[in-house]
């Protein structure tokens, strides 16, 4: 119940404030609609936040409108600037963002930072670089060097642009600036090092660390995982066991993932097992297709199927894509069973949906097994819902 005076500006932004730091943020914007005195910049700066956290853009526009409306032209208040520009980032809404920048008279590292992570998070990694560049040839985003945040937001756009040349030159800066040792600038060198195909490096920077968390393991051991050393991942899950840390279900993906493409089924349903009944962390539906994965690539079929008993209803297309994945391998091996007509069935049922990449297995594994009517009805209801099946991209430095 609200007991502020009528048109005390002080006392809502107060409440206002309160309520988006403490992550309240529908809260927060719901007593912004109720007040009943007008807003001054400081309110603005306080609900901002809030429609960023709710990637509440047409309210965050409404906002700055309301803002140019009252003579607070771009570069009248760079706090307020900077937040509507993180709405604005955080919102995908790239254009109205790079027009806001262009326009500030004044930036400061969090003007700059905020594109870069609003480019690096909205699939745009080379332009995120770029972004970077611009403020190092702008002497630091005028007078402002960048910070942890900084290298963070543009390690992330190096790891999507699979660039190790990009990476290492940016990890020469970090060292150079003294961020290198810092626990979040490390973890984001070990997850680029991974993604770009240098495990060595990774592994180096995550033992040069002067403190790891348990994000800096995970990271590690991915990193180990998707470049197919097994051993080695799992060396540093006993390691990480001795030194008292807990995994946790990102370690345990990586360990499971591993194992599966190194063609250990034993160990990733023991992987599996451990998990939940040792460690208590609860399955999701990629370490469940992790396991069912292993057993389809071994012609597990009994294995398999216990699996897919066990996994909660939900998951179940995830159990129909990696069926469908090898059901003509093992079609042509002679160990194919009728459990997966029964997912087919339901699939056709309506029973279960899934995303295009599904859609598309399951269209092509039927019309393998000869069933052409039901093939094309996958295919019809496939463009009746208008679901694309998004082509894969790899990215590779040459």
């Amino acid at each position: 119940m609200m007991t502020h005076s009528c048109g005390d500006v002080v006392s809502w932004t107060k409440r206002i404030s309160a309520l988006a730091r403490s992550g309240r943020a529908a809260e927060a914007v719901a007593a912004f609609a109720r007040m009943d005195a007008a807003p001054n910049a400081l309110t603005l700066a306080s609900i901002l936040p809030a429609c960023a956290a709710l990637r509440s853009l047409a309210v965050g526009r409404a906002i700055h409108g309301f803002w140019l409306r009252r003579g607070g032209g771009h570069g009248a208040n760079l706090i307020l600037d900077n937040a509507v520009l993180d709405v604005y980032a955080k919102c995908g809404a790239l254009g109205s963002a790079g027009r806001l920048f262009d326009g500030m008279p004044e930036r400061d590292v969090r003007s700059w930072t905020t594109m870069v992570w609003g480019l690096a998070r909205s699939g745009n990694p080379h332009d995120a670089v770029a972004m970077f560049r611009a403020m190092l040839s702008d002497g630091g985003g005028g007078g402002a060097a960048p910070n942890e945040a900084t290298v963070v937001s543009v390690l992330h756009a190096a790891a999507s642009t699979g660039s190790l040349a990009c990476g290492k030159l940016l990890h020469s800066y970090a060292l150079k600036q003294g961020l290198a040792g810092e626990q979040v600038v490390g973890n984001a060198l070990i997850n680029t090092y991974a993604k770009c195909g240098d495990a060595r490096m990774a592994f180096r920077v995550f033992d040069e660390l002067p403190e790891r968390d348990l994000i800096s393991w995970g990271a590690v051991t991915r990193a180990m995982a998707v470049n197919g050393r097994c051993r080695e991942a799992q060396q540093l899950f006993s390691l990480m066991l001795r030194r008292g840390v807990r995994p946790d279900g990102v370690v345990f993906l990586a360990l499971l993932s591993a194992c599966c493409h190194a063609g250990l089924v034993d160990q990733t349903l023991l992987l599996l097992d451990a998990m939940r009944r040792v460690y208590g962390v609860a399955p999701t539906k990629e370490h469940y297709t992790c396991a069912l994965d292993a057993c389809g690539r071994a012609g597990r079929l009994e294995k398999f199927w216990e699996i897919a008993r066990q996994m909660p209803g939900e998951f179940d297309q995830k159990a129909l894509g990696v069926y469908c994945s090898y059901v003509n391998e093992w079609r042509a091996r002679g160990v194919a069973g009728g459990a997966g007509e029964r997912l087919w069935e339901r699939f056709l049922a309506g029973e279960m949906d899934a995303g295009g990449g599904t859609y598309a297995l399951t269209s092509n594994s039927l019309a393998d097994a000869g069933r052409w009517e039901d093939a094309r009805a996958v295919r019809e209801r496939m463009t009746a819902r208008k679901i694309i099946k998004t082509s894969a991209c790899t990215w590779i430095e040459v």
